[in-house]
């Protein structure tokens, strides 16, 4: 199994060096490019989700280790549940999603080559986002008559929960075994009804994780993301988003030794197509100008919905 011997021995000063570069590569491959985040739609509506995604790539660790060619090629799927409703006269959608991933990764140990595969639920995550302005909070027959605003403004809060996948004698698990919260501010503007700019500025705040590798304790400060879309609508439900996104800080910490913070710079490229009134298809790419630490992954994303309101 992938480093196992080099794994267990706990109390060296090597584990410690891989330890926190570890907890960078998982807080890492968390950056997501999220286009549409303020994308408006009748309350009352409520959206199935299914995904399945592909992410291959290395693993950028401190060069003084004696590991090389550190890739991962991990096949990830998504099952979630999104609902549009009225909170305090604003337009908020929920959403939850529940990820489950299989890992398999190799690399040279002092030349020698060694491969391992994890495979495991992840963290679920519980989204709120609320509209502040530029979007009334109306049932279907109401809503589909207002005109559009060009300017919007919306915040959100997403947590991540530790109840994925977790063995406090493995480095790699595919849950992080720790909270995180991302509180974030956005907002767009439409030009011409078809080409929409967007962005948003959230930060991350992370729990300890005091059973990181059995008997140690992993911190990681705040961490600081800025994301910036533009989309070209060609109809309604049909659109095309070239994104841009980066992550600043969020220094991993093990025993009260700490890691260089996070200098990443990503993005991507979203097409969704609406296939009838119910259904429609989005695929996702996303892909590194930047990485010093972490992953440096290309990333292939499908994602399937089916959108239905109440009787009513």
């Amino acid at each position: 199994m992938l480093l196992k011997n080099i794994f267990l021995k706990r109390n060296s000063l090597f584990l410690l060096v891989l330890c926190l570069s570890f907890a960078g590569f998982q807080k890492a491959t968390a950056q997501d490019l999220e286009p549409g985040f303020l994308s408006a739609m009748p309350i009352g509506g409520h959206i199935a989700i299914a995904s399945a995604g592909y992410s291959k790539g290395n693993i950028l660790l401190d060069k003084t280790l004696p590991i090389e060619d550190l890739e991962a090629k991990i096949n990830s799927f998504g099952l979630g549940y999104f609902h549009s409703f009225k909170l305090f006269d604003r337009l908020t959608k929920f959403s939850v999603v529940v990820p489950y991933a299989i890992g398999d990764f190799s690399a040279l140990v002092e030349g020698e080559p060694q491969s391992d595969v994890r495979n495991g639920l992840g963290d679920p995550i519980v989204t709120l986002s609320m509209m502040l302005i530029g979007t009334e909070a109306l049932k279907p027959q109401e809503f589909f008559k207002q005109e559009q605003k060009k300017f919007k403004l919306g915040v959100l809060l997403k947590l991540k929960a530790p109840l994925g996948q977790y063995d406090d004698d493995r480095l790699i698990n595919m849950g992080l075994n720790r909270w995180a919260l991302k509180t974030g501010v956005g907002t767009s503007y439409t030009l011409r009804k078809r080409i929409v700019f967007e962005a948003q500025l959230s930060t991350w705040f992370f729990s300890e994780n005091d059973d990181f590798l059995v008997d140690n304790t992993s911190k990681q400060k705040a961490l600081f993301e800025g994301q910036f879309h533009t989309t070209y609508i060609f109809k309604p439900g049909t659109w095309l988003a070239a994104s841009i996104g980066t992550v600043q800080g969020g220094a991993t910490e093990i025993n009260g030794v700490a890691n260089e913070p996070f200098e990443n710079l990503r993005y991507g490229l979203a097409f969704s197509h609406r296939l009838n009134s119910k259904h429609s298809l989005k695929f996702a790419f996303t892909n590194g100008f930047i990485s010093r630490t972490g992953d440096d992954f290309n990333t292939f994303l499908l994602v399937y919905q089916f959108l239905w309101f109440g009787k009513k």
